[in-house]
């Protein structure tokens, strides 16, 4: 099970061919798929990709866009979405000659992200216990990675839709700052409202943390596409190695003396207005849905519209004047985040305060929705705040994958990375053929 960073090297010392990686890509995904049902579909490939990451090959969500593929965002009404340019993300990753080997199953609309089904495609299966939830809302790139069916995957994250399937599944992901790499219409809309705008980013997940930065340095850069995206290199200058930390999880405990090990000057610390800023990111979101729900539930459906009612009974949507009060409120959140960042580069806490979830449990009722809200607060706040954040495994506790996040400054996901790889303890899973 090679990792993106191994292929680049085998290719280019000629141990093998790009084309022959990709032969072998699309056997695995032949041979693993029908177990896990993380493939939605196979992409076109080219007889023989160049450029400097030729051979690899990633996943893609699906709701970006491919060029000549469907974008269905999980829906059956949008199976014939066939798309007639890629998004700005794969473009980027194509030109550098990776190859988007196919889409993976999302949760339908990407209105449930705590687990992968959906009504196009069917359930996405944990490959570390079939009973449990492989996370969401990209959790089908999560699992092809894992099982080694892609190299990377290419995934969203607007609350922790790229680190809790990473975290679940045993692999690495990179949550980037908000304007850090260019995106596209991925979510349906000409352009997408302002609370997605400001919440969701697209990233990588991976097997090392090595693929990610791999990617990083691909991914970042201004284009005339997306005026949000920012002309920052992916690397910074050097700054004093010092990490906060979470206190109380004993895995996050663990992570920081293994930081201090490393060199790393390590305090405590307390996140500022944590369950505010992870509260007010769930509410702006829920706005969208609640201006206009009938208009929501015809279009979504009565399994995503059951979520959704639960979720406004626990967040309800805001009304005018509560939204502009919450962008004051986000702003000076935003500082004190800031502040903090500054004393400590980089901040180690949970993706995940449960080890693991049932497939259906955010559905359940208000308890069970409540309690993965309460399990993913760090999640939903950093993406309200907007910093980066990297999710690393850590080792394996009763068979589960355990991990972190390492959160870093605005536009330094490199600090995130250097002190994710200082963390990082690969893991595999036992993997079967159909």
């Amino acid at each position: 099970m090679q990792t993106a960073v191994e292929v680049v090297q085998g290719v280019q010392a000629g141990e093998f061919t790009a084309r022959e990686v990709i032969d072998e890509q699309m056997k695995l995904i032949a041979s693993l798929n029908p177990v896990y049902n993380a493939i939605t579909s196979v992409l076109d490939v080219p007889d023989d990709p160049v450029g400097p990451l030729a051979g690899v090959v990633f996943s893609v969500k699906a709701n970006i866009d491919v060029a000549g593929a469907a974008t269905t965002h999980g829906m059956k009404s949008l199976a014939t979405n066939v798309k007639t340019a890629d998004a700005p993300i794969v473009a980027r990753l194509r030109a550098a000659g990776t190859t988007p080997i196919a889409h993976a199953n999302m949760p339908t609309l990407n209105a449930r992200g705590m687990h992968t089904y959906s009504e196009l495609a069917g359930h996405t299966i944990n490959p570390w216990d079939a009973t449990l939830s492989p996370g969401g809302s990209s959790g089908g790139d999560a699992v092809a990675v894992a099982t080694g069916m892609a190299h990377f995957g290419i995934g969203n994250d607007g609350g922790g839709s790229l680190r809790l399937p990473a975290f679940l599944n045993g692999i690495c992901a990179l949550k980037p700052s908000y304007g850090r790499y260019p995106q596209g219409t991925t979510y349906g809309q000409p352009d997408p409202s302002f609370p997605t705008q400001v919440m969701t980013v697209e990233g990588p997940l991976a097997r090392s943390v090595a693929d990610l930065r791999l990617v990083h340095s691909v991914l970042c850069g201004a284009d005339p596409s997306d005026p949000r995206a920012v002309p920052v290199p992916a690397a910074g200058e050097p700054v004093r190695r010092a990490a906060g930390y979470v206190p109380g999880d004993p895995v996050v405990e663990e992570a920081a003396k293994r930081l201090a090990d490393a060199g790393y000057e390590v305090e405590a610390v307390e996140l500022p207005r944590l369950e505010e800023a992870a509260t007010l990111g769930i509410r702006m979101i829920a706005t969208t849905i609640a201006l206009d729900f009938a208009a929501f539930e015809a279009f979504a459906g009565a399994d995503v519209s059951a979520y959704a009612k639960l979720m406004l009974q626990l967040r309800p949507g805001l009304d005018l004047a509560e939204f502009l009060a919450l962008t004051g409120t986000r702003l000076a959140i935003q500082r004190e985040w800031a502040r903090l960042l500054d004393r400590c580069p980089v901040v180690v806490g949970p993706v995940s305060t449960t080890p693991s979830f049932e497939p259906d449990q955010d559905r359940r009722d208000i308890a069970s929705l409540m309690a993965y809200y309460e399990a993913m607060r760090l999640c939903e706040a950093t993406s309200f705040v907007g910093v980066p954040s990297v999710a690393v495994p850590t080792g394996l506790r009763d068979g589960l994958p355990t991990g972190v996040q390492v959160i870093s400054r605005m536009y330094r996901e490199d600090l995130a990375l250097d002190a994710a790889q200082a963390l990082e303890v690969p893991l595999r899973p036992a993997v079967s053929a159909g």
